[in-house]
């Protein structure tokens, strides 16, 4: 009875040993970061939802979001422009832009659209990781009757966003 036991602890010492073992392993891996953002603000006159943004250790993904103006349900212009901004080490860093000409384009609901390329490097040729993105803010530009308006629609604040 107490051999039986005592085989049965021995067993089950021997499997928990066997775990802990292959969780070590000799080799020297790096931990790669992989970021997905899905990030909303507004304006005075615009809402961004769902936009989107993915940092990996060789791509960069931004876009996918939608756009709407806020309190209309039709506004046409001839020119409209939105450009997305990453502040990194102090710097803004374009991410995204898209620009419309035409006439009488709607402009009250809108997508903004997708960019995809190589990761974003900082001056000693390093991937930029999420750390290092200070903020991340919208420009839009807009063709209004006469006059051309612009707002701008803060996106991400490293300050605030972990609170």
């Amino acid at each position: 009875m107490f051999l039986k036991k005592g085989m049965n602890l021995f067993s089950v010492g021997l499997v928990l040993v066997i775990l802990l073992l292959s969780g070590c392993d000799s080799n020297d891996k790096t931990m790669k970061n992989n970021y997905y953002l899905s990030l909303s603000g507004e304006s005075e006159r615009w809402e961004v939802d769902s936009y989107e943004i993915e940092i990996k250790s060789d791509t960069f993904k931004a876009g996918n979001g939608s756009l709407t103006m806020k309190n209309e349900t039709e506004n046409s212009t001839d020119f409209f422009n939105l450009e997305v901004y990453a502040v990194i080490d102090n710097e803004d860093r374009l991410v995204q832009a898209k620009s419309v000409k035409g006439s009488e384009l709607d402009i009250t609901q809108m997508t903004t659209g997708a960019t995809e390329g190589g990761t974003f490097l900082d001056d000693n040729g390093v991937p930029i990781s999420l750390e290092k993105v200070s903020d991340i803010y919208m420009s839009i530009e807009w063709q209004d009757k006469s006059k051309t308006m612009e707002e701008k629609i803060d996106l991400y604040n490293q300050e605030g966003f972990f609170d």
